[in-house]
């Protein structure tokens, strides 16, 4: 049976609107998870209908580019199914609706091969060459979380033993009697007996659509509650005349190696396109693996027309002090898992995760061969034909291992910064929607013809552009 989370909420008839809701723990968890979410897991599980912007156009572009554009195999999986790198707590959530492997290990299949190295993308090359497409299982909690066995009444963010409420809007805050009447008075209720109250059941389904509601609109509980369609408009998550902090400094506004050739209308009525190298591409599709709770930091009640502003602002605000320490900076300032940043990670000023170190009990070779579950044979005493299988003796000296985790993006364990896309004299067009596709005749006429212009109409400009303007032109 699928878990579900109850909620009851307060609805004025009369209105026809969900005033505010009560919950525990579990609700106002997976609320605060959204925060965590990377961009291209939000398109992903709004099936690549989020209305966010281009962010739909930008993921369609790389699931339709080849993999030869890409480093390796592994960047372009690493964009399509970005890692959590708030996974140890979205895993602990009641209702999790973020399916994506976090946790996986996969090291070189080859036996021999003594580099004592891991990755969490299948798909990355060994410093001896090969593909790391063994899979070693999930790497268990070291040490064991005390939420998950029970040591605790704790959330995976916020703490138990307490009910919260959350408004129509997602402010959230710990139930108190002085809130009750604060919002009485708010939402001008004189009798509270005429307050219908409902229990909702949010499955992963009915979560994920008010995730999608709640990045388009100020009521995402009523709309729920009431099944109304969400807003189908694009929300404009990076607006134009917004910049991310710090940009005083001179060295700010030097170039940042976006030079682009852009064809567009005589009369600057329409851009068709900018043709780019792969730096720029790169800065682009960064995006997907950005939280969802940067954006909002970054660019706070601009950041969309949704409410997901009342939900970050809660953290510190009216929640304050009711999330567990160790997840309050979690949530202000979430970060990316080890080695996915580059390029727009840089420019938002989004920091990474340190990449992770397992203690294997275990020599690599029986590790590899047998992974997590079973890789405690290699202390077995050996014996022949026990309940009809054998044990496979491990001669082995050393029987600990030491694992590093190395950078997806880097062929062959390379030790440079990787970029996602490869670096060299292929171009690329992108539209005015963050449609990105390789120049070719083909692509660049298809354009032109679709916009429906003549030559004469027509005219190609370069620019080159400072950090602000690049965080400008980035508009998801």
């Amino acid at each position: 049976v699928e878990p579900t989370i109850d909620v009851k909420v307060f609805v004025d008839k009369e209105r026809g609107k969900v005033l505010f809701a009560e919950s525990g723990k579990e609700f106002v968890d997976v609320l605060f998870g959204f925060l965590t979410l990377p961009l291209g897991t939000v398109v992903r599980l709004l099936g690549g209908q989020s209305q966010v912007g281009c962010l739909d156009e930008l993921y369609r572009s790389v699931e339709g580019l080849s993999t030869d554009l890409f480093r390796i195999e592994a960047c372009k999986a690493m964009l399509l199914r970005p890692i959590n790198a708030a996974a140890k707590q979205c895993c602990q959530l009641t209702v999790r609706v973020d399916d994506t492997k976090h946790r996986e290990v996969y090291v070189c299949a080859d036996t021999s091969c003594s580099v004592t190295a891991f990755s969490s993308v299948t798909g990355a090359v060994c410093n001896c060459g090969r593909i790391m497409t063994q899979l070693a299982g999930e790497r268990p909690e070291n040490p064991p979380n005390a939420a998950a066995s029970g040591a605790c009444e704790d959330g995976a963010f916020v703490k138990g033993g307490m009910k919260f409420i959350v408004t129509d809007d997602l402010n959230v805050a710990p139930a108190s009697t002085s809130l009750m009447l604060s919002l009485l008075d708010k939402f001008q209720v004189p009798d509270p007996s005429c307050l219908e109250q409902m229990t909702l059941q949010f499955s992963s389904v009915k979560i994920i659509d008010l995730l999608r509601r709640s990045l388009t609109s100020q009521n995402p509980l009523t709309g729920h509650y009431l099944d109304v369609a969400p807003d189908d408009s694009v929300v404009d998550m990076l607006p134009e005349y917004l910049h991310p902090e710090e940009q005083d400094n001179e060295a700010e506004h030097s170039l940042v190696n976006a030079s682009l050739r852009v064809l567009q209308t005589k009369n600057n009525s329409k851009v068709l396109y900018a043709e780019v190298g792969g730096d720029f591409v790169d800065l682009l599709f960064g995006l997907l693996t950005i939280p969802l709770g940067s954006i909002v930091k970054t660019y706070g009640k601009s950041a969309s027309k949704g409410c997901l502003d009342n939900l970050y602002t809660s953290i510190a605000g009216s929640a304050h002090g009711c999330l567990r320490p160790e997840c309050q900076n979690l949530l202000l300032s979430p970060m990316l898992a080890p080695y996915f940043g580059y390029g727009a990670s840089k420019m938002l000023q989004v920091e990474e995760l340190a990449p992770d170190k397992l203690d294997i009990n275990a020599c690599f070779k029986c590790f590899k061969s047998r992974g997590f579950a079973n890789h405690y044979l290699c202390h077995v005493e050996p014996w022949c034909n026990y309940q009809k299988r054998y044990v496979k003796i491990c001669y082995e000296k050393g029987k600990t291992t030491k694992l590093c985790e190395l950078d997806p993006k880097t062929p062959e364990g390379g030790c440079e910064e990787a970029a996602y896309v490869k670096q060299g004299p292929q171009k690329f067009i992108v539209t005015d929607d963050l449609h990105v596709l390789p120049l070719s005749l083909a692509s660049t006429l298809q354009v032109v013809i679709e916009a429906k212009l003549q030559r004469k109409d027509l005219v190609e400009k370069e620019v080159a552009l400072t950090k602000p303007q690049v965080v400008n032109s980035v508009k998801i």
